[in-house]
């Protein structure tokens, strides 16, 4: 081929090409282009919605606290804001002295008024979401009530005198003289036994207390996380008011992680647990507290308490 004939080829290729053979997707005439085919989206993750009425747990149980202002005594309870991955619902809301189906099932008992009467409050149920579903797990009681002290001294009546009280008249003269059996019928002056004065009172007894805080309702019961350190206050009270507690140690169970295993009565018991109890069980603590009043004498008295740790966000 001479170098004219190839020239002329190249010229014709190239006045012969055809656009008609490039496809632009953006030409409305040549119709909307087939959308990409891609991967089906992902399932989402399970998520199992909680039966009515159970809810996610914020506010977690603290302790039952009373406190006294004047005559006025209030009774409370108090929470930390915090996740532990529970559940809970309302079971019960009861009304001062109003008895309840669950009285007796919170962990934290329901405390009374000084006149005997049951707390206001609400009972809750706590649940844990395990692989068989929501599992009930305990009952606590929200104590929520106030009272006002009575008065002691009586009040005279609305338009009593103010002169004091009315003479009382003395038996006639020929009246028959009152007879007893403690005397054998002897009168005044006729040998009589007169009961002994200078006998000394009997001492009273003693109820030991513990709590989760320093003036808060005495549990015999409490729950605690696994490893949050909490304080355990030693209380004892003879007859209806508290008296001091001079010293106290650590009788026998399992305390953990014990701060110290003894200590003075404005000193808590300090201590976290690293494991869980056995299944069903809780760590059976008993201390023994050392009281030296001039109501109870020099004394010694057992407190017990039963210690429940759990943690759902861990696994042993």
């Amino acid at each position: 081929m001479t170098l004219r004939a190839a020239a002329f080829a190249l010229a014709l290729l190239a006045t012969g090409a055809s656009p008609a053979l490039a496809w632009d997707p953006y030409d409305e005439a040549s119709g909307s282009p087939e959308p990409p085919v891609s991967a089906p989206p992902a399932d989402p993750a399970p998520f199992i919605a909680p039966p009515p009425g159970l809810y996610y747990v914020t506010d977690t149980y603290v302790a039952d606290v009373v406190t006294v202002s004047g005559p006025l005594t209030t009774y409370t309870t108090t929470t930390i804001h915090e996740s532990t991955g529970s559940y809970a619902r309302v079971l019960d809301e009861v009304g001062t002295g109003t008895l309840s189906t669950f009285d007796g099932a919170a962990f934290n008992g329901r405390a009374t008024l000084t006149d005997g009467r049951a707390v206001a409050g609400t009972y809750y149920e706590n649940y844990l979401l395990t692989n068989d579903g929501f599992v009930p797990v305990s009952v606590v009681f929200f104590q929520d009530d106030a009272e006002l002290a009575r008065q002691r001294a009586n009040t005279p009546a609305p338009g009593a005198s103010s002169a004091g009280p009315a003479p009382v008249a003395a038996p006639a003269a020929t009246g028959p003289l009152p007879t007893g059996t403690c005397c054998g019928g002897k009168g005044p002056g006729e040998g009589a036994e007169r009961e002994p004065r200078d006998v000394d009172p009997p001492q009273l007894p003693i109820r030991p207390g513990v709590s989760l805080a320093p003036a808060s309702v005495p549990l015999t019961r409490i729950e605690v996380l696994r490893g949050r350190v909490v304080s355990i206050w030693l209380h004892a009270f003879a007859g209806d008011r508290e008296v001091a507690v001079r010293a106290w140690s650590l009788a026998s169970g399992d305390g953990g992680e014990a701060v110290s295993t003894s200590g003075g009565g404005a000193t808590p018991f300090r201590t976290s647990w690293a494991r869980l109890a056995p299944p069903g069980s809780a760590y059976e603590l008993v201390f023994r507290l050392e009281v030296d009043t001039p109501e109870t004498g020099h004394r010694l008295v057992d407190a017990h308490i039963a210690v429940s740790v759990r943690s759902p966000a861990l696994q042993d």
